[in-house]
């Protein structure tokens, strides 16, 4: 995409490859609970990479819907993973046939980058306009970013390798997860949805329907919810029906 669009996303945090790309899903649980993870992971990388590219060349009359936008996707992000911890790992881990700590090491991960994304938010939640810097802002990814994105790709493998759950547990496995996908749509309408969709690429590694919405949905979406913050969703790398467009910020170098 990025050959099509100039500077875009997909990087400077490389994407991670869906394993629906090479493998089949459907066969387990276990796989298509990583296979949805990689989307959402991959959601998560696009908005880190948009802001990263963004966030030196923001005209001062933008910082403020440019802020909302980071401290949304960072909010989503720890939202995300305080789930995990809280509700989805040790809810795999009590499947019989998942090892106690089976999940810790991407527990153990979370670690490694929490305090980084607590500091953006808080940037981005308490600093005006006047003193908004670009590049003070990227200091602060730079401190983390490579620990989530090496956490986001390597839990696809371990939720992969849940398939090692007792026969006859699958459907409990995929009830933990379709659980807390539940408690995550409880998030506010009018931020994560629009914020979400517009992080997806449908043309990525052949295309995807990541998330799947009832028909209609995303007109829902775009007129309706996202209305409210229709600002800060300039700088999302794609529009609401999940196609890939140009980030409005790159300055004269793009």
């Amino acid at each position: 995409m990025a050959s099509a669009l100039g500077k875009w996303a997909d990087g400077p945090l490389e994407l991670i490859e869906t394993p629906s790309f090479t493998k089949r899903t459907d066969d387990h649980p276990a796989h298509y609970i990583a296979n949805e993870m990689a989307f959402a992971h991959n959601a998560m990388l696009r908005g880190i990479n948009a802001i990263c590219l963004q966030a030196p060349y923001i005209p001062k009359a933008d910082v403020s819907d440019f802020l909302f936008f980071v401290a949304s996707w960072a909010g989503w992000v720890q939202h995300h993973h305080i789930l995990e911890e809280t509700r989805m790992f040790p809810g795999f881990e009590r499947i019989p046939g998942i090892k106690a700590g089976q999940l810790s090491h991407n527990f153990e991960q979370h670690q490694l980058f929490s305090t980084g994304l607590d500091d953006l938010k808080k940037y981005a939640t308490n600093t005006t306009e006047a003193d908004y810097d670009g590049g003070r802002l990227r200091e602060i990814i730079t401190s983390f970013s490579t620990y989530m994105r090496e956490h986001l790709a390597d839990e696809i493998d371990t939720l992969w390798s849940l398939e090692c759950c007792e026969k006859g547990q699958e459907e409990n496995l995929l009830q933990v997860y379709k659980d807390c996908e539940a408690e995550a749509g409880k998030q506010d309408k009018t931020v994560v949805p629009p914020m979400v969709m517009g992080l997806c690429d449908k043309t990525f590694q052949g295309g995807n329907g990541w998330p799947a919405m009832p028909m209609g949905s995303e007109y829902i979406v775009h007129y309706l919810l996202g209305r409210k913050h229709r600002g800060a969703w300039r700088f999302l790398p794609s529009d609401t029906f999940r196609k890939p467009r140009p980030l409005p910020f790159l300055g004269d170098g793009s």
